[in-house]
């Protein structure tokens, strides 16, 4: 903080990483911060849980489970916190189910795509118009914010995939990876969804914390700096109201029946779209319609603990429509580092669609599970036998807002509201509906907040 200048209260609502990060960043400015989180945890869709078994306990990820060193917004914040020791490598390879048989691919190597045998050679020629386009898409997105991909928003991942590839690459590579990120199928992703997915995933390495990606926030809020008096935490805090007051913010919440007015110099909103809608209002009838109007998936997911891990490489595979309906990949949570399963063990998730997970939202667990187990005996069978030989436990994971899948023409949105935000307003937006639904691009939306904050409190020269 600038000589003289006296330190402001900053509210951040909302403690998955997108409000993690800006808090960190705003207490790194020399600001004091209060967290107000509504569940009774830290982390959001970024968070772990334990879970027992026999005489063992896993440890489950609640929404996202893999992170790439593409994600260089992430590690920048590593490092700055002194936290990049903490990273740990694991898994690199994504299956692809064809045939009943499981084609692995590296991220690392790109060139994959032209040595496997997923693809017979007519589609290994037209995956170069692949790795061409996604060089100049690159050049529009950006992580905090992909408004600047509005120019070529112009078609689905779908069609594009029939118009500058073939069917077996719109099949087996761009369907899957719309699935596995968006848990939807390729006509109701926009193209730029499947090149951020790519440009986020290929050409680099995986990573992981020891005990899965919920650590990064749990270590973010356990540093000395975020542990001083001069920040709070507040769980299952449910935020009501957060208005203008004068030169700051009003910031209404409530707990145990409790209410409580709090005023601050400035407030980061960093929650799901159409949440942000409900509590802000002063936001504009067109900001209001846009973020209520944001999709986002259901996810409905079962994790099975294993006494023995299925002889498996990859972090995951992932399943084409043309080969299951329903479920879109499983995951080798074992395979994605240490601390999720006991030495010896397996941990394996399914999940699926978002019209599957839509069908079963008010079902109970055993249902749910039943069903899971019935999807994966038809489309991974082997991996279904280990699952009854070996279950040791069954956790099922329910999210209503689970990742956001944006349609074509979703970014041409996008760009329509960001350009009606104003950068020095002391009530600032953060959130994965500026971007795509990834931790790192949640995580680079916070830390925009929080400097457009930390620039309209510092004081005018």
């Amino acid at each position: 903080m600038a000589a003289g200048a006296a330190a402001k209260n900053v509210i951040v609502i909302g403690c998955g990483i997108a409000g993690t990060a800006a808090a960190f960043r705003l207490r790194q400015a020399g600001h004091d911060v209060k967290l107000l989180e509504r569940e009774n945890y830290p982390g959001g869709r970024m968070s772990s849980y334990e879970k027992s078994g026999e005489n063992v306990r896993y440890r489950i990820d609640r929404g996202a489970s893999w992170l790439s060193h593409n994600y260089r917004p992430m590690i920048k914040l590593l490092e700055d916190a002194g936290l990049d020791s903490r990273m740990l490598p694991c898994s690199s390879e994504l299956g692809v189910l064809r045939d009943g048989r499981v084609h692995r691919l590296s991220f690392v190597r790109t060139s994959d795509l032209l040595r496997t045998g997923l693809f017979g050679w007519k589609s290994k020629l037209k995956a170069v118009n692949l790795l061409r386009d996604l060089g100049s898409a690159r050049r529009s997105l950006r992580w905090h914010d992909m408004s600047g991909a509005a120019g070529i928003d112009v078609e689905s991942a779908r069609d594009y995939a029939l118009r500058r590839l073939d069917r077996p690459l719109l099949d087996y590579l761009v369907e899957p990876l719309c699935s596995t990120q968006f848990l939807a199928p390729a006509d109701e992703v926009a193209a730029v969804g499947a090149f951020s997915i790519m440009w986020g995933t290929f050409g680099a390495a995986s990573f992981t914390f020891d005990g899965g990606v919920g650590r990064l926030p749990t270590l973010l809020l356990g540093l000395p700096l975020m542990r001083s008096e001069r920040t709070r935490v507040e769980l299952s805090a449910r935020v009501t109201d957060v208005r203008p007051d004068g030169d700051g913010v009003q910031v209404t919440w409530e707990r145990d029946g409790t209410r409580h007015i709090e005023h601050a110099h400035a407030c980061v909103v960093a929650v799901p779209g159409p949440v942000a809608a409900g509590i802000v209002p002063s936001l504009t009838d067109d900001q209001r319609t846009y973020l209520t109007g944001l999709r986002y998936t259901s996810d409905v997911h079962v994790t099975f603990g294993l006494r023995k891990p299925p002889r498996e490489t990859a972090l995951g595979v992932a399943v084409p429509r043309r080969e299951h309906p329903d479920l879109c990949v499983a995951l080798f949570e074992h395979n994605l580092g240490p601390g999720r399963a006991p030495a010896g063990r397996g941990l394996v998730s399914l999940v699926f669609r978002h019209h599957w997970s839509a069908e079963r939202g008010a079902l109970d667990d055993a249902r749910v599970i039943e069903d899971a187990l019935t999807a994966v005996g038809e489309a991974l069978p082997d991996l279904a036998v280990h699952i009854a030989e070996h279950r040791d436990m069954a956790a099922v994971q329910r999210w209503d807002r689970a990742v956001l899948a944006r349609p074509a023409g979703g970014y041409r949105d996008l760009a329509r509201f960001t350009a009606g935000l104003d950068p020095r307003s002391p009530i600032q937006l953060a959130g994965d509906y500026f971007s795509y639904s990834t931790t790192n691009a949640s995580l680079a939306t916070g830390e925009q907040a929080a400097q457009r904050i930390v620039t309209a409190l510092r004081p005018a020269s």
